[in-house]
């Protein structure tokens, strides 16, 4: 279903600069409205009216898809990742996969705690929010003085439903990038996007051209063999140095504000003032709304081993964010509607989220998983949702059960886009 990449590249992991593989697909309505707003108004303008009907707009709204298990074969080629992502594309997000590390060509080794992996994912999460920010959008053809912020939509499939499950709430998540110390990976991240985003812009110009993929494979390995899924010939690649020294550029021309704050050197007895060079953080930055997208989430031992955690793989992520967490809920009272909710389910309940299971599933305890999504979608302005479709297994090959998870994530997705 996913056509080639708009844009395929390399990320530093946030957690220690492991390397991964990433892709960005732009949605068919961001690539052609352009063309088609053009082509439009002078097709008004001659006859009187449209010669087409305009497509709907792109609203900036993004997801990102993580895949299965690595240690089990799992990289972002997997064919329910490839469903997932595809749908949400045609219905009119920006999609974005990637390689957790030791998955296929993204280097480093799984880890047994997942904790890198999260980094990973937030990793990717920081670049996409930045390069949607950065990214021209034509305006609407009507405009609301109070738009509804655009969604970004955090999704897995298996363990990478696992992982997302795991992942800090979304403000959380982007407050590493807002203003991080130059010569790290959240700064590389962010002055790639910027870079990329601009480059692509300057492509989108031409008056009467449709949006133009970058056509570009940043870092990684070399060559049209690099990536089996690329159609031939649609790709040229660039080289890191290019895309290195066009960071070093952007970098130059980017406001620096500098952090003092005491620190004790190990080998000192008293404490000296320590100066950290931080970008400054982007004004008016696009306040992105959260949703969660989880498609066969793994529930039991086999994904206690491979997170070596023993508790409810939902309720396992830091409650260092709880404060920031808590003032995010909008519309409700934490005191009194989530009275017995996790701090880590509460996220789904405050935030659009769709849970899709088969009732086949080996890889859950089903009675569990129903006794979760009933608890969470019971709760008075719940905003969590599940479906169990009935006679399929994780992998989604009996029958027709394929045709109803990408028409549950058509729905989900469509829901989201309309909303913004």
């Amino acid at each position: 279903m996913l056509p080639s990449p708009t844009l395929s590249l390399t990320l530093p992991s946030i957690h220690d600069d492991t390397r991964l593989d990433c892709r960005i697909y732009h949605p068919e309505c961001l690539s052609n409205q352009t063309y088609t707003a053009t082509s439009s108004r002078i097709g008004t303008e001659e006859n009187g009216n449209e010669a087409h009907p305009s497509p709907r707009p792109w609203r900036k709204q993004a997801a990102v898809v993580s895949h299965p298990y690595a240690l089990m074969g799992g990289c972002y080629d997997d064919p329910i990742v490839d469903v997932v992502a595809g749908t949400l594309l045609r219905v009119g997000f920006m999609v974005a996969t990637f390689n957790f590390r030791g998955a296929a060509t993204s280097d480093g080794r799984t880890s047994w705690t997942s904790k890198p992996e999260r980094a990973d994912y937030m990793s990717l999460v920081g670049f996409l929010a930045y390069y949607v920010h950065y990214l021209d959008s034509p305006s609407p053809t009507s405009t609301r003085l109070t738009p509804t912020p655009p969604v970004l939509l955090l999704a897995g499939y298996s363990y990478g439903a696992t992982i997302t499950s795991r992942l800090p709430p979304l403000h959380d998540i982007l407050s590493r990038f807002r203003s991080p110390v130059i010569h790290t990976a959240a700064a590389d991240i962010r002055l790639r996007a910027q870079h990329l985003a601009e480059k692509q812009n300057a492509m989108s110009n031409a008056p009467l051209s449709p949006r133009k993929s970058l056509g570009m494979r940043v870092g990684g390995q070399e060559g049209p063999a690099a990536n089996s899924h690329h159609r031939p010939g649609s790709f040229s690649y660039a080289r890191e140095d290019g895309i290195r020294k066009g960071v070093k550029e952007l970098l130059a021309r980017t406001k620096i504000i500098h952090r003092r704050h005491p620190r004790k050197p190990s080998d000192q007895s008293q404490e000296v003032e320590h100066v950290e060079h931080c970008m400054e953080k982007v004004e008016a930055f696009t306040a992105f709304r959260s949703a969660y997208l989880l498609v066969s989430p793994p529930y039991g031992i086999l994904t206690n081993l491979a997170t070596m955690t023993l508790p409810n793989p939902f309720n396992s992520w830091s409650r260092s964010a709880s404060k920031a967490r808590n003032a995010s809920v909008q519309g409700h009272d934490a005191a009194t509607e989530r009275v017995g909710v996790s701090e880590d389910d509460d996220k789904f309940v405050s935030n659009p989220t769709l849970a899709i299971y088969g009732d086949q599933d080996g890889f859950l305890a089903l009675k569990k998983m129903r006794e979760w999504t009933s608890r969470l979608g019971g709760l008075r302005g719940s905003l969590f949702r599940h479906i169990e479709v009935a006679g399929a297994g994780h992998f989604w090959m009996e029958g027709r059960v394929i045709v109803d998870l990408a028409e549950a994530v058509e729905s989900f997705g469509a829901g989201l886009r309309d909303s913004s």
